[in-house]
């Protein structure tokens, strides 16, 4: 058992003695952990914390045990309590959630480097079939993960009796969880009932799952890479926070495939997982392929335009409604405009965040202001007038870029598509007396 630890202890590559926050409950599991790693301190510097769940008549004893055990060997020890009061549903989960999210925050407090639990090969076996029951993402089916981000799981592949015959050895003191006993729960249910049938089915039932996990793993290894190669692709870009993926590139691929380049975007700052019903959700959305159809996952907007599906950060439009007198500078975090009266250049500028107009009929001011649904103008070099938004559905705008649409007007007059177009009305001609440069940078 300890050289396999000490071999698991590699896999964190890294050459300094490490600082362990040891998730300790009390149970046998926790405490053969805790007593190994006091036996082997030159494996790692550790911390303990006992999470009361306030969940059973023995949570203050076995937080006391532990307490106790810290104390009589010189052990750094935090408790901390969550409440448990309002959970009524899905208790393991929510009780999971809660604990890893107070570890995570101790953590930070003792300037931890790893969050290390006790979980083990039987706990394992329990977790992939639970994941099989609820019919659980693709990902989800490697089961416990023995290094997730800040998580160490160093006891993954140590069996259940080995660590019973490690306590009987060592004589190390436990009290088991009374809630292990509810087989209303459905990993308890699986522990008592379901996985010792399977034993005297197949005796040594570690090995098939290891197999599991290492073919899961394999497929995992061979799904990131096939997206790595699709999101270094032609077939995507990425510009001013808006990711354009193509359409028909995308709607052809395996389905796994196009999850799994979605969740690597939403996934930028913290690892995202779909839930079933979600997945659900999003499979009948990208089915469809209704062009203008909206939905926002994980605080980011998919849309489907007419040649590419857009995904943004950029859930909402931006006010804009500002009134510009020449020389003024109008500025925030999104752009940038300013206009002046000026004298006719001599080359045109080909930089679309320039403007020449004829200026004779401004009222001293412009106005700079979002794009709403019913306006027209008139492109300069088409006659007649046109909604804008058509417009700019012509000329292959996606409906994000539409939203972004900024323009200048005179008065109620559209002078200029901010960084795009300028009106036929406003265009310079020989008989232009007074001109206005415009200048519009998008940021």
């Amino acid at each position: 058992m300890k050289n396999r630890i000490i071999e698991n202890l590699k896999s964190l590559d890294t050459q300094k003695k490490q600082h362990f926050l040891l998730a300790v409950s009390g149970g046998i599991d926790s405490m053969v952990m805790l007593d190994f790693f006091y036996n082997n301190p030159s494996l790692a510097s550790v911390t303990a914390c006992y999470i009361n769940h306030n969940s059973h008549s023995k949570s203050k004893k076995m937080g006391k045990l532990v307490s106790n055990y810290c104390s009589n060997n010189n052990i750094s020890y935090i408790e901390s309590s969550i409440d448990s009061s309002k959970i009524k549903s899905n208790i393991e989960a929510q009780f999971r959630d809660k604990r890893y999210s107070e570890l995570a925050k101790i953590c930070k407090e003792v300037n931890a480097d790893y969050i290390v639990t006790a979980h083990h090969s039987d706990d394992q076996i329990e977790t992939i079939l639970m994941k099989i029951l609820n019919a659980s993402s693709f990902s989800s089916m490697i089961g416990i993960r023995s290094l997730n981000n800040n998580i160490f799981r160093p006891m993954l592949n140590i069996k259940k009796n080995e660590i019973i015959q490690y306590a009987k050895k060592n004589k190390v003191a436990f009290i088991s969880d009374p809630t292990n006993e509810d087989i209303t729960l459905t990993r308890n249910f699986l522990r008592r009932k379901v996985i010792p049938v399977l034993e005297h089915i197949k005796p040594n039932l570690h090995k098939p799952f290891e197999d599991f996990q290492k073919k899961t793993k394999d497929m995992e290894e061979l799904l990131s890479f096939t997206t790595d190669k699709f999101i270094k692709s032609d077939d995507m870009r990425f510009s001013q926070n808006i990711y354009y993926i193509n359409k028909g590139r995308f709607l052809t691929l395996p389905f796994l495939l196009k999850i799994n380049v979605i969740k690597r975007i939403l996934s930028k700052d913290s690892e995202f997982y779909f839930s079933k019903n979600l997945l659900a959700e999003l499979s009948a959305f990208l089915n469809k392929e209704v062009v203008g159809s909206e939905k926002i996952i994980n605080k980011t907007k998919i849309l489907i335009d007419r040649d590419c599906i857009l995904l943004t950060e950029n859930l909402d439009i931006i006010p804009v409604y500002r009134e510009v007198k020449p020389g003024e500078i109008i500025e925030n975090n999104d752009f940038l405009f300013h206009w002046n009266y000026d004298k006719r250049p001599k080359i045109f500028l080909k930089d679309p965040s320039f403007e020449y107009v004829d200026a004779e009929h401004f009222n001293n001011k412009l106005i700079i202001r979002n794009l709403d649904n019913d306006d027209t103008f008139s492109p300069l070099g088409l006659s007649g007038t046109k909604k804008v938004n058509q417009y700019l559905t012509d000329q292959k705008v996606s409906s994000i870029d539409k939203d972004k649409t900024l323009v200048v007007c005179n008065e109620k007059d559209i002078v200029w598509l901010a960084g795009k177009q300028i009106s036929n009305n406003y265009k310079l001609t020989k008989k232009s007396k007074l001109i206005a440069k415009l200048n519009f940078l998008r940021k």
